[in-house]
């Protein structure tokens, strides 16, 4: 299933989308390494320097490298995981050389099998079927490492988390890149369309979503005036904040509000009199019969420009 020409962005919009891109990579690299250290440098230089290689490797094809940077982001928190459940000693410098050493053989790999990897991209399309999972192969190959040296580090724990055993692992996981170079780049082309296709039907999804948010976050305010007022000109105390009976102010009623319609119910501030025990219902029940018109509103916008453009999709697909 081939998407359209919409794939190739003007200067000005890939600029604002790589911004976007590296400032998640940023924002989940000072999460992932919890500080200003080696591996969140790590992580900032290779989404960048990757990024701006793989963009001069394929020029034509601008959403590969936008799909890669937002992989980097994805692939930094699995990494995070993969380094607190094995290898908790290992250091941020340690870390930051083994989180770059599979980006630096898929960029190997891209550059000594350039073309078919520029194949690939010239003919983007969204695999189904036996193709996808044999694209998707390689993830499986990756899962048996992580599998392996957790194995090995439930039978000997000092074996696997050192040094030496974490950059070996790493390897043999950009080794597995390395030989599976083109199948990483079906599988970041098909995770590019996928979201571009996505994002496209979202945008025609823009008003009606945005009249509902309207609506809702009007019904949002009106309860938290009504809790607010009733908080704070009765005599009688209706609220207990932190396990204290005491006044509400606006934006703690702002909160309770969002907590109620949404059925969170997070507990931090409760109602205590009947009267406020009323209004939250009240507002729990307009909150679910909003979520049920407002889904059903959207679904009947879609059907409806469906009719309207019988052959607008069809050529996106």
């Amino acid at each position: 299933m081939a998407i359209g020409p919409s794939r190739y962005p003007t200067p000005t919009h890939e600029l604002v989308l790589l911004g976007v891109s590296l400032g998640l990579v940023a924002l989940v690299g000072i999460a992932v390494a919890g500080g200003a250290n080696a591996l969140f440098l790590a992580i900032i230089v290779a989404g960048a320097v990757a990024t701006s290689l793989i963009r001069g490797l394929f020029p034509e094809a601008p959403f590969f490298a936008l799909t890669f940077a937002n992989l980097i982001a994805l692939y930094a928190a699995i990494f995070s995981f993969f380094m607190q459940v094995l290898f908790g000693l290992i250091g941020p410098a340690i870390s930051g050389l083994g989180f770059s050493l599979p980006i630096a053989f898929f960029l190997l790999g891209c550059w000594l099998r350039r073309k078919e990897v520029q194949a690939v991209v010239d003919h983007a399309d969204i695999r189904a079927g036996g193709r996808l999972y044999r694209a998707m192969l390689w993830l499986v190959l990756v899962f048996l490492v992580g599998l392996g040296a957790f194995i090995l580090s439930a039978i000997d724990a000092p074996l696997i988390n050192n040094d030496f055993a974490f950059l070996i692992a790493m390897a043999l996981i950009g080794a597995i890149v390395l030989a599976v170079s083109r199948d990483v780049a079906i599988f970041l082309v098909d995770a590019g369309l996928l979201f571009e296709e996505f994002f496209h039907r979202m945008s025609r999804l823009a008003i009606p979503a945005f009249a509902f948010l309207t609506f809702y976050s009007l019904l949002v305010i009106v309860f938290a005036s009504l809790f607010c007022i009733l908080s704070q000109y009765s005599g009688e105390v209706h609220f207990r904040v932190a396990d204290v009976a005491r006044t509400i102010t606006f934006s703690e009623a702002i909160h309770l509000s969002i907590a109620t319609i949404s059925t969170v119910g997070y507990g931090d501030i409760v109602p205590m009199s009947d009267i406020a025990r009323v209004l939250t219902s009240a507002e729990v029940i307009c909150g679910v019969m909003l979520l049920l018109f407002g889904v059903s509103e959207l679904l009947e916008y879609t059907r409806e420009h469906r009719r309207e453009h019988p052959g607008h999709d069809k050529g996106k697909l």
